[in-house]
């Protein structure tokens, strides 16, 4: 659609403008690249790059509008306009929103913010829509996908144009609930501005991304924004949330918020939606569940206490969008896993199973998992992320160490950092929680319980590990998940965990067979 000028100015507070006052707007980008003529182009500055050092680039490329912090030039191109702002991350997303003719208010839109649980509650919901005849868009960490579309998510939570051009092109395509992972980096940098929420689900928060809030309260107040300001400044009717008050910062903020109605879930006796018979086993889960005015009995092949969270936080939002009961027990159930959460990988020799796990609380959620159906070895192969928060290295180690009988400790993705120095500050980790090194050189031909080893090379370390497994043994690859690459010096590297666990797993025994590799073909469309 079209829009003047004046109509965006009267969303911008005390704007300065100088040009032409008539120009035409019909697209929105924060990325000098992907304008058009008559687009507006908004210089944001980022962490790495200021969109502000790209608006001659914009200018070239047709742009009509340029929103920006600075001031025009002195020679001013006449048939464009330009606006400053005090702040052109705070105004972009109501910009792109406006231009697009305000998408999220032609549907439902749940946003999902947390530590962990995130994506596998998006791919709960989205089942559950499907299996009641609705048409489901998700915006998250592994694809941001829609009825027959699907492209590879670089960031969980995309930039604030990027998210509103997705929602109309979902909204054209006839999607009536969208499902978006909220990160906390999103919320900080404003990216959901413009957005109309109907429920936001907080899971839980837990030592990760320190390095980008500092601390944990900075972290809690990033996720605060979308309860207490995104969510009561929709204009939907019956906005609520659905928070988990089994994590103290879930109770917390279930304190705190009083603008909007709360769904309040977890196993403690005050949650309004809280399980009253438990069974969880290597099958999955067999549960009933208690809410406000029903019980469900629910039954699902995902693995391990932490999904019975998830399934309690779908079932919370699936309450406020009134679908009905056997389409939420239908969908829960036709779930059978989640790409990189706890992922099976075949093998003859034990079990192996691919976890996204890169945060101290997630590994030991996914270590007690296992643990409970494992009746050899827990043998676990991990690493941690370069150029990421520093702090949880050690404790990455600790959780590896205490839930692990084995660990192997290797690299993920160590970026521009030295993958030895990552290596060296999980040991830490691993080496105060009592474990002792294994010999390696030369190979000590059984592994000790009680033992870690340190192959340097992340193939390797996976080869390593399954060459040492028994029939009841288990191995968690943790850290990478879905993730099919690994990136070195700035360069990503085709590598997938789940791909090169079966390679190996095939090499030591090639009567394995009929195998279909988790790997999906993303195709690329423009966003």
């Amino acid at each position: 659609m079209s829009v003047f000028l004046p109509d965006i100015l009267n969303l911008l507070q005390a704007p300065k403008t100088w040009g032409n006052m008539e120009v035409v707007v019909e697209g929105v980008s924060h990325d000098s690249r992907r304008v058009a003529p008559n687009f507006a182009f908004v210089a944001i500055r980022g962490e790495k790059v200021d969109g502000h050092d790209f608006v001659f680039k914009a200018i070239q490329n047709g742009v009509s509008l340029i929103v920006a912090e600075n001031d025009p030039p002195e020679q001013l191109d006449t048939r464009i306009a330009w606006v400053k702002v005090q702040n052109t991350r705070k105004v972009l997303g109501p910009i792109a929103s406006f231009v697009y003719g305000r998408p999220s208010d032609s549907m439902a839109l749940v946003g999902i913010t947390g530590t962990n649980g995130k994506t596998t509650t998006t791919f709960l919901l989205e089942a559950i829509l499907k299996a009641a005849n609705l048409v489901p868009g998700v915006i998250g960490t592994i694809s941001h996908r829609w009825s027959g579309v699907e492209i590879a998510a670089s960031n969980t939570t995309p930039e604030a144009s990027d998210i509103q051009k997705m929602l109309a092109d979902m909204r054209e395509a006839g999607v009536t609930h969208v499902i978006m992972e909220v990160s906390s980096h999103g919320l900080f940098m404003r990216r959901l501005d413009g957005c109309n929420f109907d429920v936001g689900i907080f899971s839980n928060l837990t030592h990760d991304h320190l390095d980008f809030h500092g601390d944990m309260e900075t972290y809690f107040s990033a996720k605060k924004v979308l309860f207490q300001e995104l969510l009561p400044n929709s204009t939907k009717n019956g906005v609520c949330a659905a928070i988990n008050v089994d994590d103290p910062y879930g109770l917390r903020l279930a304190q705190e918020i009083t603008s909007i109605p709360i769904f309040k879930y977890g196993v403690t006796d005050s949650a309004d939606i809280l399980p009253v018979r438990t069974d969880i086993s290597q099958l999955g889960l067999n549960v009933t569940i208690k809410t406000p005015h029903d019980s469900f009995e629910i039954q699902s092949e995902l693995v391990g206490a932490f999904n019975l969270s998830n399934i309690m936080a779908a079932l919370s939002a699936s309450l406020k969008l009134r679908i009905p009961k056997q389409a939420i027990l239908a969908g829960i159930k036709s779930v059978k896993t989640v790409p990189g959460r706890l992922e099976r990988v075949k093998s003859t020799y034990g079990s192996i199973f691919v976890d996204y796990a890169h945060t101290p609380n997630a590994l030991k959620n996914v270590l007690q998992a296992l643990r409970e159906i494992c009746e050899g070895s827990l043998i676990t192969v991990m690493g941690c992320g370069g150029d990421r928060d520093k702090m949880k290295r050690p404790l990455m180690g600790m959780e590896a160490a205490r839930g692990s009988d084995f660990v192997v400790i290797t690299s993920d993705n160590p970026r521009s950092e030295d993958p030895k120095d990552i290596i060296h500050q999980i040991e830490e980790g691993v080496r105060d929680s009592g474990l002792r090194k294994f010999s390696n050189n030369p190979p000590e031909t059984i592994i000790k319980r009680g033992s870690y080893v340190v192959i340097h090379d992340r193939r390797e370390a996976i080869k390593w590990a399954i060459s040492k497994l028994g029939l009841r043994d288990i191995l968690l690859i943790a850290g990478k998940g879905h993730e099919t690459y690994q990136e070195i010096q700035g360069i990503r590297y085709p590598f997938d965990d789940r791909v090169i666990a079966l390679e190996e797993s095939v090499k030591l025994n090639p009567r394995i067979n009929c195998i279909q590799t988790p790997e999906r073909t993303l195709r690329k469309v423009k966003a």
